[in-house]
C-alpha cells in the first residue's frame, strides 16, 4: 500500500515538475507573441520604454498563465494518481487552449485592432453568417495550422525533457513573470499612445463580454448634454430648377465597402472606377460624406429610413421596431413608383430581406434568385455559407430586365454590390494593382463593381431613361487596409473607414459641380424627397443639402471594438471611445490622414466632448420619438443676441450698463444720446425721444433661465441741482420673446423703480428677467438633463 502511494507521489510530482516547466516556457512562447502583436507600436520607442509597453501587454498574460500552473501544482501534490491524471491532462488543454488563442489574436488585432468579444460575435451574425470571423477565418492557412502544431508539440516535448533537471530553472522564470505581473500592474494605470484593446488578454477579453453587453452599458453610461443641436449651422446649397422632364425615378447605387480613399474623382489614384469618375461631369459630388456607421445592414437604415441607427450593437435590421416606416420606399410608393432591391450577397444574413420588406420595397431579390454566367463566388465552409456573391455585372443586368419590364412606370430600384466585401472576388482577368494580395483582390472586385455601375447607367441612357432618373451613387461604408492598424470595416471611425464617396447625378439637374459641406447617408432620402417634390415625413433625422439651413456635422459610431462614438464639424474630428475613455481628436484641414492626435489639449478634447454628448442627446430625443410614434416638439431656438431698448439721462458722462446671461458675463453698453440734465432736468418726452436699440451678441444655450441688466455709474451733482444720470430701460428681447419692464426684478434695494412703460435705475444697481423656458427645456430639466 505504501509502495503505491509512494509510486503515485512520484507520479505526481514528475507531472508537478512538467506542468511547471510548460508554464515557463508558454510564459516565453507568449511574451514572444506578444513582441509581435505589439511590433509596429514597438517601433522606434526606447529599450526602456518598450520595456514598459512589453510588460503592459504582458501581465495579464501572465496572470492567467501562472494562476492556471499553480491551481494544477496544488492539486498535483495534494491528490492522488488519477486525480493527478486528469489535472495534468487539463493543464495541457488549457494551456493549449491559453497558447492558440494568443496566437490566434494577432490576426484579430491585425484586422480589427482588438481581441474577438461577444459584440463581434454578435455582430457577425453567426447564426447566419461569421462576416468578421469568416474574415479572420480566411487568413489561417495550413501553413500556419502546421506551425502551431508543431510549437505545442515542442511545448509538451520540451516540458517532458527538461523536468529531469535538478536546477532551478522553471521556479526562476515563473518568479520573474510574478514580478512582470506586479510591475505591468502598476504601469498600466498610467495613459498610453497604444490602444487599450491591443494590450488586454484575449481570453479576459472574450469571457468578461459573455452575457453583457459591454458597448452598450457604456454608451448608456455616457454623458448626454442638452437635446439641442450639436453642431453649427451653414446654408444649404441652392436647389436647382425643376427640369423641363420631371423627375419620376431613382436608382440607389451602393458601392460594398468602398471608401473616398479608393474611388477616383475622390482621393483615388488607381484606375478601378472609371465609369463613376465619367459620370461626375452631370453630377453634384460631396467631398465630405460619411457612413454614420461602417457596417453594411446600418447603412441600410439610414439611406432609406433617414436615421442614425440606434446606438446598439445589435442592428435594427434584426429588431423589427421600423415596421411600418415612412421610408423613402414607401414614400415613393405613395406616388406610384414600383419598388425593388437587388443585393448580389445573401439576403439572409442579419435580416437584409426582412427589413427591406418592411422597408417597403416589393420586388426583394438576392443572388440565390439568377443563374450568372460569370459565376457566383462560394465560399465553402459551413460558418461561411452566407457570404456567397454573384458577380455584380449580373445583378446589373437582372435590375436591367426588372426596368425594362415596365418602363413607363416610375421605380425605386436599390443595388448593393457585393464583391468588395472580405474576402473578396475579384472576378476574372485579375490585373496587378497592388502587391498586397488582398488589396489587389479588393482594386480588382471594385473593378468589377465599377464595371456594373457603368452598364446600368448606359442602360438609363439608351432607353431614354437617363434624364428622368436621379442616380443616387454612394459607398455603404469605407474599408481600411492597415491604415491605423486595422483592416475590413467595421473595427475604428477612422477616414478609411467612414468617409465615403457620393454624389447625385442627373444631367438635367447637374452639371459637374461639387461641394464641401458635411454630409451623411441619412440626407439621402430628404434630399431625394425634396428633388421630386416628396414630402418629408418628421421621423427622418437627415437634412436635404438644399435645405436653408443644416448641420455643419454628422455623428458616426462603431459598437464592437469597444463602443466607439464620433463627429466631424468642420475640420475637427473626434473619436471617443466610451468603453475604455479614449479619445481622439484631428484637424482635418490639417492633418487629412489622422496621424496627429490632438486630444492632449485638454480644453479642446472637452470642448469635443460636450459637442458628442449634445449629438447624443439629440440623436437620443429624435429616435425616442420616432419609436413611441409621438412627434417631439420643436426645439427651442438658440438666442443669438440679446436686443434692449434704452435711454437715460447724462450728467458728466452717458449711463452705461452691463449684461449677464445665467451669471456669465455677456457685455456692457452706454446710451449716447441720453438726455443731458448738466443745466436743466430732462422731460419724459426727451428721454423718450433718445430711446435706442442696443445689440449685444450670447453664447448661451437655448435653455438660459435669467439674463441681469446692471447699471454702473450713477452720477448726482447734489441736491437742489439738476446734474443726475440714470438709466431707463424700456424693454429687452432675448431670441424670439420680448420682456417689457413689468417683468423686470429689482436686484437692489432702493435703486430704482417703474416709470410709466419703463424702468428706471437712479443708483447702482441691477434688474433680473426670469425667461422664459421652452417646452424642451422644461421636460430636459424635469428629466436631469
Amino acid at each position: 500500500m505504501r509502495e503505491r502511494q509512494g509510486e503515485a507521489r512520484g507520479l505526481n510530482e514528475i507531472r508537478s515538475a512538467r506542468v511547471m516547466w510548460a508554464g515557463a516556457l508558454l510564459g516565453l512562447v507568449l511574451l514572444g507573441v506578444r513582441i509581435v502583436a505589439l511590433r509596429g507600436d514597438l517601433a522606434g520607442l526606447s529599450p526602456g520604454d518598450g520595456a514598459e509597453l512589453v510588460l503592459r501587454g504582458m501581465w495579464q498574460d501572465w496572470l492567467i498563465l501562472l494562476a492556471l500552473t499553480y491551481a494544477t501544482i496544488t492539486v498535483l501534490r495534494g491528490e492522488g494518481p488519477r486525480a493527478g491524471r486528469v489535472a495534468a491532462a487539463l493543464y495541457g488543454v488549457l494551456a493549449s487552449l491559453l497558447m492558440l488563442w494568443g496566437i490566434g489574436n494577432l490576426v484579430a488585432l491585425d484586422m480589427l485592432g482588438a481581441p474577438v468579444t461577444m459584440d463581434w460575435v454578435a455582430y457577425s451574425d453567426i447564426a447566419h453568417t461569421d462576416v468578421i470571423l469568416d474574415s479572420i477565418w480566411h487568413l489561417v492557412s495550413p501553413l500556419a495550422f502546421f506551425g502551431v502544431a508543431a510549437l505545442v508539440a515542442a511545448l509538451v516535448l520540451g516540458a517532458r525533457g527538461l523536468a529531469g533537471w535538478r536546477a532551478p530553472g522553471a521556479a526562476l522564470l515563473l518568479g520573474l513573470f510574478g514580478l512582470g505581473i506586479v510591475s505591468g500592474a502598476a504601469l498600466d494605470t498610467a495613459p498610453t499612445g497604444v490602444a487599450r484593446a491591443r494590450l488586454v488578454n484575449p481570453v479576459w477579453a472574450f469571457l468578461r463580454s459573455i452575457g453583457r453587453a459591454d458597448g452598450d452599458a457604456a454608451v448608456a453610461a455616457l454623458e448626454r448634454g442638452n437635446a439641442q443641436s450639436a453642431f453649427a449651422t451653414v446654408p444649404g446649397l441652392p436647389r436647382p430648377a425643376d427640369p423641363p422632364k420631371k423627375i419620376r425615378n431613382v436608382l440607389l447605387y451602393a458601392y460594398e465597402s468602398t471608401p473616398a480613399r479608393r474611388a477616383e474623382g475622390w482621393e483615388g489614384t488607381v484606375p478601378v472606377t472609371p465609369h463613376l469618375k465619367a459620370e461626375l461631369a452631370h453630377a453634384l459630388a460631396f467631398d465630405r460624406a460619411y457612413a454614420h456607421v461602417p457596417a453594411s445592414n446600418y447603412f441600410l437604415v439610414s439611406a432609406l429610413a433617414g436615421l442614425v441607427p440606434e446606438l446598439s450593437t445589435t442592428s435594427m435590421t434584426e429588431t423589427g421596431v421600423l415596421a411600418g416606416f415612412p421610408s423613402l420606399a414607401r414614400e415613393m410608393q405613395k406616388a406610384g413608383a414600383r419598388t425593388a432591391f437587388f443585393n448580389s450577397s445573401d439576403n439572409r444574413f442579419q435580416n437584409t430581406g426582412g427589413f427591406v420588406t418592411e422597408m417597403g420595397f416589393e420586388h426583394v431579390v438576392d443572388y440565390r434568385d439568377w443563374t450568372c454566367d460569370q459565376g457566383v463566388f462560394e465560399v465553402q465552409s459551413v460558418t461561411d455559407r452566407f457570404l456567397n456573391t454573384s458577380s455584380d455585372l449580373c445583378t446589373a443586368d437582372r435590375i436591367a430586365e426588372w426596368i425594362d419590364a415596365a418602363p413607363k412606370q416610375p421605380f425605386f430600384v436599390t443595388f448593393r454590390t457585393g464583391m468588395t466585401h472580405h474576402p473578396y472576388f475579384p472576378g476574372p482577368d485579375l490585373q496587378p494593382y497592388s502587391d498586397d494580395p488582398d488589396l489587389n483582390r479588393y482594386l480588382n472586385a471594385l473593378r468589377v463593381g465599377d464595371s456594373a455601375f457603368g452598364r446600368l447607367m448606359d442602360h438609363l441612357r439608351e432607353t431614354g431613361l437617363a434624364d428622368e432618373t436621379l442616380v443616387v451613387v454612394l459607398g455603404d461604408h469605407g474599408e481600411a487596409f492597415g491604415e491605423h492598424g486595422t483592416y475590413v470595416h467595421a473595427s475604428g471611425l477612422f477616414e478609411e473607414n467612414v468617409h465615403i464617396p457620393f454624389a447625385f447625378i442627373n444631367p438635367q439637374l447637374f452639371s459637374g459641380s461639387r461641394s464641401d459641406l458635411i454630409v451623411g447617408i441619412t440626407d439621402v432620402a430628404p434630399t431625394v424627397a425634396d428633388l421630386l417634390g416628396l414630402p418629408r415625413p418628421w421621423q427622418w433625422e437627415g437634412h436635404s443639402v438644399f435645405a436653408p439651413e443644416r448641420p455643419d456635422g454628422v455623428m458616426f459610431f462603431a459598437p464592437w471594438n469597444g463602443f466607439q462614438l464620433g463627429f466631424r464639424e468642420g475640420a475637427r474630428k473626434y473619436i471617443y471611445n466610451a468603453s475604455t475613455g479614449e479619445k481622439r481628436l484631428f484637424d482635418l484641414s490639417a492633418d487629412p490622414l489622422e496621424m496627429a492626435d490632438r486630444a492632449g489639449d485638454v480644453a479642446a478634447a472637452e470642448a469635443a466632448q460636450a459637442t458628442l454628448a449634445a449629438a447624443v442627446a439629440g440623436h437620443d430625443v429624435h429616435l425616442a420619438a420616432v419609436l413611441s410614434g409621438k412627434k417631439p416638439a420643436a426645439p427651442a431656438a438658440t438666442p443669438t443676441e440679446v436686443v434692449l431698448t434704452v435711454s437715460g439721462t447724462r450728467f458728466d458722462a452717458p449711463p452705461k450698463g452691463w449684461v449677464m446671461l445665467d451669471g456669465t458675463d455677456v457685455g456692457g453698453f452706454e446710451v449716447p444720446g441720453a438726455a443731458d440734465t448738466t443745466h436743466a432736468a430732462a422731460s419724459a418726452a426727451a428721454i423718450s425721444a433718445a430711446m435706442t436699440e442696443v445689440r449685444l451678441p450670447l453664447a448661451a444655450g437655448a435653455c438660459a433661465r435669467r439674463l441681469d441688466v446692471w447699471f454702473l455709474n450713477d452720477d448726482w451733482a447734489g441736491a437742489g441741482k439738476t446734474g443726475d444720470t440714470d438709466l431707463v430701460i424700456r424693454k429687452v428681447t432675448v431670441g424670439p420673446t420680448t420682456y417689457f419692464a413689468n417683468r423686470f426684478r429689482l436686484l437692489t434695494a432702493n435703486a430704482g423703480k417703474m416709470d410709466g412703460e419703463d424702468f428706471r435705475l437712479w443708483r447702482k444697481g441691477g434688474v433680473a428677467i426670469d425667461l422664459d423656458l421652452p417646452a424642451d427645456c422644461v421636460n430636459a430639466a424635469l428629466a436631469g438633463n
